[in-house]
């Protein structure tokens, strides 16, 4: 299921602890505002009556206070629905306090059980599919079309014009389907990463091996303007707890970061996270929805001259241990977010684009790599990270043609 789509379920609605009272409602999942539960009614209680000391029952309430936290649904086909961290908003009630609709937003949503807590360790394993992950791979599954020597029914005389401009021209488009685990493999302190790649093949059975005609009719889709054959390749990356040990559905989330982190380094752009799959200890996949990061765009054109490096380039277990080195130590993470959060950004005003640029500089040297305190200058933390590039980048940026450290005043 994808996050980075808007996504609408009818069902009914329920609170944990008392699921004999469902409400009929709606769930919706917009990309950029999170979850939306419209019910026909409330999980709302009547309103608590006091008596006064003239023998008056009255209320100062609407309708009753009910808990924030999770909701449980089941949709029209029968899917389980959790909402975590769920928050009610604005209700309609009638005089006598009983609830005519209400809702409930939340900022992520479990699809295929009912769980109890975005932070109960059910969890054994994410897969989630990000933006460009795939062309960092390299790894080649369709290949270079090949001219058809073959003999085949109907063509008669391939490659030879006829005298009523008939050209057929038979080719085979050899293509690696199937599953490859483990492209690339890295770890850090609390978790395990592997990238792994797939591309469309075509369906295995008893019944494709003998009609092999079938296994073309299953990948056909037909349409009045003519038939296509769709033909798809990507990548996931699959995270796992040391020793496959069980976590929350926050716990993976949380592990999410380095994958984005390179992901926008490589790209030198946003990156949004297409779909999120976690594999229960009981319940087998569910999907997650939630707003984490920038919204994908999985079906918006890759620039192929925009990759910075590759995982050929930069190894995910070289990365990993880097990233964990950069980030750990005190305001290290929140340095490095700001260096990684200029990569696809463009300010409108020069200015502000310059004091962020330089801010991540200072923060970048400062603690994640351990430039020193208040004492140093900015001029010198700026000389100190150019000496650090390659030298094939020094180039582009040298001191000594009045490049920005002889530039910037010294404090």
């Amino acid at each position: 299921m994808r996050q980075c789509e808007r996504q609408r379920i009818k069902g009914w609605f329920f609170l944990p602890e008392d699921p004999n009272d469902r409400v009929p409602g709606i769930l919706t999942w917009e990309p950029r505002e999170g979850a939306t539960l419209e019910l026909i009614g409330g999980l709302s209680p009547e309103p608590v009556y006091h008596q006064t000391t003239d023998g008056v029952w009255s209320s100062d309430q609407i309708v009753g206070d009910v808990r924030d936290g999770t909701i449980y649904g089941e949709s029209d086909s029968g899917k389980a629905v959790t909402l975590w961290d769920a928050q009610r908003g604005n209700y309609t009630a009638g005089v006598t306090g009983n609830v005519r609709e209400e809702f409930w937003h939340s900022s992520w949503i479990c699809v295929g059980a009912h769980i109890p807590s975005a932070r109960e360790p059910t969890m054994t394993r994410t897969a989630i599919i990000i933006d460009d992950l795939y062309y960092l791979t390299e790894d080649g599954r369709i290949c270079p079309p090949q001219w058809s020597t073959a003999a085949i029914e109907g063509v008669d005389q391939p490659h030879e014009k006829q005298t009523n401009g008939t050209l057929l021209r038979p080719y085979v488009f050899p293509v690696i389907g199937g599953y490859r685990a483990d492209c690339a493999q890295g770890e850090t302190a609390d978790a395990t990463y592997s990238v792994n790649t797939w591309a469309t093949q075509p369906f295995v059975s008893p019944a494709t091996e003998k009609m092999p005609g079938l296994k073309l009719q299953m990948m056909t889709k037909r349409r009045r303007s003519g038939m296509v054959v769709e033909l798809r390749v990507g990548a996931h990356a699959s995270i796992q707890l040391p020793e496959k040990a069980a976590g929350s559905a926050a716990d993976f989330v949380d592990r999410m970061t380095p994958l984005d982190n390179l992901i926008r380094l490589a790209m030198f752009d946003t990156c949004g996270v297409e779909q999120i799959t976690m594999t229960t200890v009981e319940s087998g996949d569910v999907s997650i929805l939630a707003r984490v990061g920038d919204v994908a765009r999985p079906d918006a054109a890759h620039e192929s001259a925009a990759v910075v490096f590759t995982l050929a380039d930069v190894p995910l277990e070289m990365y990993l241990k880097t990233w964990q080195r950069l980030t750990g130590g005190n305001q290290a993470s929140y340095a490095w977010s700001v260096v990684v959060g200029l990569c696809g950004y463009s300010s409108r005003m020069v200015e502000e684009y310059v004091g962020q640029a330089i801010a991540a500089a200072e923060g970048f040297h400062r603690w994640c790599l351990d430039g020193g305190g208040d004492d140093v200058t900015l001029n010198r933390r700026l000389k100190e990270l150019h000496h650090k590039l390659d030298p094939e980048v020094q180039m582009w940026f040298p001191p000594n043609r009045g490049g920005f450290p002889r530039r910037l005043p010294v404090r």
